[in-house]
């Protein structure tokens, strides 16, 4: 059978009501990607992880070739990546606020249920994102990591 003919290519006549990130900020004493609520020390098979970060508003980077949240196990001197924000067992929530006296504040919360196939060893949650700048308009990378905690 002959192929049928090519639809045009309608990307670049897309429009949109939704508006733009305008900036994000935080407190003058945290850093974007700084934690708020940190991991426990340790979990067993079956609980539910939970770190929440400073962070941006995620339509700075959609990371389609790549993940705002990766579950980390410690494997000699390296952390070898075993989750990411598309699994099952994880959940990303961003969320904003206003953190008075300041505007355009957000916080990330990452989860991880450990599943009950779980290697025991030592993990980490790390979050990767990106914060626009309310001075120069500038898209700033930034990540951060939880505690190490251990999982058994």
């Amino acid at each position: 059978m002959a192929p049928g003919p090519t639809p045009r290519d309608l990307r670049n006549e897309q429009s949109t009501v939704q508006t733009g990130v305008v900036y994000d900020d935080k407190l003058l004493t945290v850093s974007f990607g700084g934690v708020v609520t940190n991991a426990l020390a340790s979990y067993t098979r079956g609980q539910t992880v939970s770190v929440k970060f400073w962070g941006g508003h995620p339509k700075n980077n959609l990371r389609r070739q790549g993940s705002y949240l990766q579950v980390q196990r410690k494997s000699g001197t390296s952390w070898v990546t075993v989750a990411n924000d598309w699994d099952w067992e994880t959940k990303y929530r961003w969320q904003r606020y206003d953190c008075a006296p300041t505007y355009g504040c957000s916080h990330v919360t990452t989860e991880w249920t450990i599943p009950a196939d779980a290697v025991p060893g030592t993990y980490r949650i790390r979050h990767d994102g990106d914060w626009k700048s309310g001075w120069d308009g500038l898209i700033r990378p930034y990540s951060g990591t939880s505690r190490e905690f251990t999982v058994n």
